[in-house]
Parts: structure tokens; C-alpha cells; sequence
């Protein structure tokens, strides 16, 4: 009696993971896949490094570049609680607080150039993380929800490396160290309202807001059952009303 013999079916080969370089430009040019991708085999040390090098090469030519005597007299002068303080000085004293001012500033500058970038993306990563598992019942990780972030912030990468020619080519008096691109209306309207009026304006730029788009579609790639584009960004665009309204109200608190 012959038999037939059984065919085993065959195993898929696992699909091949993309490279750094090319996950990078991917979430330009195909977003969709490479978060897909990502969310496979979560990777971030290749995003997290070149956003800390522009950030760092950006800091350090607003360190050097920058009037930081005039920003923080600029400063001192839109804080109500700083100049009543500074109303109490003679000439000298203001001088000389001025100056004190102006070099603290440029050594938080130089800080913020190296620890910037990895703090908020801990902060951020987190923050996504807790609200997609509390709101949209989220199946991820820290280290997808890390790798996510970290590759969803390319575009405010490019507005900093955009940004640093742009330094140079200003006069050093009208740099603002926290609004250095017109790519928001806070940077158009910067010297006829007040600080707590510009915080909202800040929050419309068009390169944050092309990040969180992006956010948006990395946490829909990594779990799209639970959550659909649709869902996924009113869960981003929510966390960043919240943030809007606490740093608003904080800026409103200090003016």
C-alpha cells in the first residue's frame, strides 16, 4: 500500500528589519511602514543621537552667537516678579546682575545642549506610554513607546539643523534663544504680547505639529487594534492641549 507524502507548509521568512539610516528617512517619506517596522524591532539610538548632535551644534551657536546680555535684559523686563527685584538695584548692582544673568543663561544653554534632547524624550516616551495604556488599552512598551518618540521628533530635528545658518544670519540682538525659526506665529508676534499669550502660538508649529502627527502614527503602527489612526491622534493631540494649558498657565503665573 503506498502512501503520499506529507508536505509540511512552508515558514514564512521573518521579514528583515530596516536599517537606522534608512528608518530615519523613512518617517519623512514613508511613515506608516517604518513605524511599522519599528514597532517589530524597537530601536533608538540612532534618532536619539543625531537629534542630541544638531540640538548640541544649535545650543552652541546661540551660546556663542547669541546678545545674551540683551536677552536677559529682554527677559528681566517681561517677568513683573523679577522687576520689582530689579527696581530695588542701583545702576551698578543692575549692571552687574545683568551680567550674572546673561552668563547663567549661556551655561544653561550649553546643559541644555547635551541633556535636552534624552530628558524630554524619557518625559514624552512616558507620558505617551501611561496615556495610551490608561485611555486606548495599549499592548506596548517603554522601549517601543521610547523608540517612537525618538523617531517621531526627526522633523524638530530638521527645524534645529535648519535653524543653525539661521543664527548666524540674524542680527545677535534679536535672537530668541526659544523661538530661533519663524515656524510659528509666537516667533511673528514675539514683541507685542505677553509671555503667557505666547505660549499657545508656540505650540502651533508646524514642525512640533508634523511630530505628533508622527507619534500618532508610530503608536497606531504598534498596536492598530487598539488603536486606530483616528483614535491615536486625538489621545496625542489631547496630551498636548494639556500641556498647552499647564505651560500657559505657568507662564501667566510668572508674568
Amino acid at each position: 500500500m503506498s502512501t503520499t507524502p506529507v508536505i509540511a507548509p512552508e515558514t514564512p521568512e521573518p521579514q528583515s528589519s530596516l536599517s537606522p539610516i534608512k528608518r530615519i528617512f523613512g518617517v519623512f517619506f514613508s511613515p506608516k511602514a517604518t513605524f511599522q517596522d519599528i514597532a517589530r524591532k524597537p530601536s533608538w539610538i540612532a534618532p536619539v543621537a543625531v537629534l542630541m548632535i544638531i540640538w548640541f551644534c544649535l545650543s552652541v551657536s546661540l551660546a556663542k552667537h547669541a546678545d545674551w546680555l540683551e536677552i536677559s535684559k529682554d527677559q528681566i523686563a517681561k517677568s513683573k516678579f523679577a522687576s520689582r527685584q530689579f527696581d530695588q538695584l542701583n545702576d551698578d548692582q543692575k549692571s552687574r546682575a545683568y551680567e550674572q544673568a546673561a552668563e547663567r543663561s549661556k551655561v544653561i544653554r550649553y546643559v541644555r545642549g547635551v541633556v535636552g534632547w534624552p530628558l524630554l524624550l524619557v518625559i514624552f516616551g512616558g507620558v505617551y506610554l501611561g496615556v495610551f495604556k490608561l485611555i486606548g488599552g495599549a499592548r506596548t512598551n517603554f522601549v517601543t513607546a521610547f523608540a517612537i518618540t525618538a523617531f517621531a521628533h526627526m522633523p524638530v530635528g530638521l527645524k534645529e539643523l535648519i535653524s543653525i545658518p539661521v543664527v548666524f544670519l540674524k542680527d545677535p540682538a534679536s535672537i530668541d534663544p526659544e523661538n530661533f525659526l519663524a515656524s510659528n506665529p509666537a516667533a511673528i508676534f514675539g514683541n507685542d504680547l505677553a509671555p503667557w499669550q505666547l505660549v499657545p502660538l508656540a505650540f502651533l508649529d508646524i514642525f512640533n505639529i508634523w511630530a505628533l502627527v508622527l507619534v500618532a502614527i508610530g503608536f497606531s503602527a504598534a498596536d492598530p487594534k487598539k488603536l486606530p489612526l483616528s483614535k491615536s491622534l486625538g489621545v496625542v493631540f489631547g496630551v498636548t492641549l494639556a500641556f498647552m494649558v499647564f505651560f500657559t498657565g505657568l507662564a501667566w503665573a510668572f508674568s
